[in-house]
């Protein structure tokens, strides 16, 4: 509000913001230009370690002998609906997860206003390995359940972002927006994307509005995909 700067389309969301904070060592009336270097891109290092007291309260809302754990974040918010990946293929997915690794327990996440959703899908899945903690966890728990978990897919949505503070691999499923500017910064990220043509159609330029009703983009995404890059990233992980 004080010191205006010129937008780049073209630069990492966190680099953008950095842009914001070096604006504030140069005076206002020589905005909006801006002859500073652009902040580096960064992955960002695990900064949250919880206590194994708060692991242990966590782990209680988990199946008994429940140890590797696959978190499924099936919703992207009511704000960006096209975001959402379609909900059957989650419950695919979970229940592929669960076939083709023994050891996976897979977990789905979500505030208490997706819960419903989330305990249909694993109605649908019924597998004694897939649960739902969606509604059952304050923001500080889902980053607890991150740093007990290992792989986390997930729409385009905030805990994608929230996992990065933490060693979670992270499967990120991007449509109408770009990984290009709002891809996690966590260096253990993968971004899945359909690369249609139309995508991505929702950006700060066009006020994140779009005329798109039906998702082609997200809808592009196989869950064999998705499957594919979770083994991967198992497999990889289990190596380090």
């Amino acid at each position: 509000m004080t010191h205006r700067v010129i937008y780049n389309p073209h630069l990492h969301t966190s680099q953008m913001f950095g842009v914001l904070v070096e604006a504030l060592g140069v005076a206002a009336n020589e905005l909006p230009t801006l002859d500073v270097r652009i902040p580096p891109f960064r992955h960002a290092e695990p900064t949250f370690f919880p206590a194994a007291n708060e692991q242990e309260r966590v782990r209680a809302l988990l199946p008994s002998g429940a140890q590797r754990l696959v978190l499924l974040n099936p919703n992207a918010g009511d704000m960006l609906p096209l975001r959402r990946w379609p909900e059957e293929r989650y419950a695919d997915l979970a229940a592929r997860i669960a076939a083709a690794l023994p050891d996976a327990t897979v977990v789905l996440t979500g505030t208490a206003e997706e819960a419903g959703a989330a305990g249909r899908l694993v109605a649908r899945v019924a597998s004694p390995r897939c649960v739902s903690v969606a509604g059952r966890t304050t923001l500080r728990e889902l980053l607890i359940l991150f740093t007990i978990a290992d792989i986390l897919v997930t729409n385009d949505s905030g805990p994608a972002h929230f996992a990065a503070l933490t060693s979670i691999d992270v499967i990120t499923l991007f449509g109408p927006e770009t990984p290009e500017l709002f891809a996690t910064l966590s260096p253990h990220s993968v971004a899945l994307s359909a690369a249609i043509a139309c995508s991505p159609c929702i950006n700060a330029l066009n006020n994140r509005q779009s005329a798109c009703r039906d998702n082609r983009c997200m809808q592009a995404i196989t869950v064999d995909h998705v499957l594919g890059r979770v083994i991967e990233r198992w497999h990889a992980r289990a190596a380090r």
